[in-house]
Order: structure tokens, then C-alpha cells, then sequence
């Protein structure tokens, strides 16, 4: 009975859970002890919303009727293959932040990203990935102020 609709909010529910337990732990400070709004009140309203939308969405996909097809296996090969490529992908992109730089190795990750899930227009893989890098590099280091990597390669 598990396939694709159920086992992605199963995981979530499951991380969820393990995320309200770590947010119920954060540890108050001691002149937050009778403010409403402390530091683990987000934390904890984000694990509750999270439980919440993933409990519906089980319960929205164990009362749908449904046909069970072969094609509803979500552990067939070449979906196998595409997660450890992307989990290989992400191993290989934390590595390279430091030294290539934030906006060269977010441009390539998302690139070869979109190449691994299975598109092969050129037009989309460039437009769908080097736009998006450049808008959150401006966005977070000319519009917030954060500093991301610039890389080795350039100093």
C-alpha cells in the first residue's frame, strides 16, 4: 500500500516528528521564562504545521480510491538511480561551494540537477538554473546582506 502519494508525507511526517521533538528541547532563556513569543515558539508552531499538513495529506491519500498499476512503484530503478545521483550531486556541491564559489557551483548543481530529473532542453536547463542563481545571490548578498562564498578560485 505504500506508493509515491503515500511514502512522500510519510517521510515528512516522520521528520516533522523528529523536528518537534529537538524544537520542545530548545531551552528558554531566563528572562524569556513569561514571554509569549520566545526562541522556540517558531520552531514549535512550524513541527505543529508540519504534522498537521502531513497527517491530512496521508489521510487524503488513504481515502482516495485508487487503482494499483506498476507504474505506482516508486522504488523502480531508474528512480533509484536518479536519488543517489542527486545525493551524489549534493555531496559534490557542498564541496565545491568553498573553493568555485557560490554563484559558478549553484549555477552547475542546479544545471546538472534538472539534466539528472530528466530534462534535456538546452534552453531550460540554462534558463531554469542560471537566472535562479544569480537572483537569490543578488537577492541575499545586495538585498540582505548576507555573505555567501565567492570562491577561491577569484582571490
Amino acid at each position: 500500500m505504500l506508493n509515491r502519494e503515500l511514502l512522500g508525507p510519510s517521510l515528512f511526517l516522520a521528520l516533522f516528528t523528529l523536528y518537534a521533538i529537538v524544537a520542545w528541547q530548545i531551552p528558554l532563556l531566563p528572562f524569556e521564562e513569561y514571554e509569549t513569543v520566545t526562541s522556540a515558539t517558531l520552531p514549535k508552531v512550524y513541527a505543529a504545521f508540519g504534522i498537521i499538513v502531513c497527517l491530512l495529506s496521508i489521510g487524503a491519500t488513504l481515502l482516495k480510491p485508487t487503482e494499483q498499476t506498476d507504474s505506482d512503484d516508486v522504488l523502480e530503478k531508474s528512480n533509484v538511480i536518479r536519488t543517489f545521483g542527486l545525493l551524489i550531486l549534493m555531496v559534490i556541491y557542498s564541496a565545491a561551494l568553498e573553493p568555485i564559489g557560490f554563484l559558478i557551483s549553484t549555477s552547475v548543481f542546479l544545471l546538472v540537477g534538472f539534466f539528472v530529473m530528466g530534462e534535456r532542453r538546452k534552453a531550460i536547463l540554462l534558463l531554469a538554473s542560471i537566472p535562479v542563481a544569480v537572483v537569490f545571490w543578488f537577492l541575499m548578498t545586495q538585498v540582505l546582506g548576507i555573505y555567501l562564498v565567492p570562491g577561491n578560485l577569484w582571490s
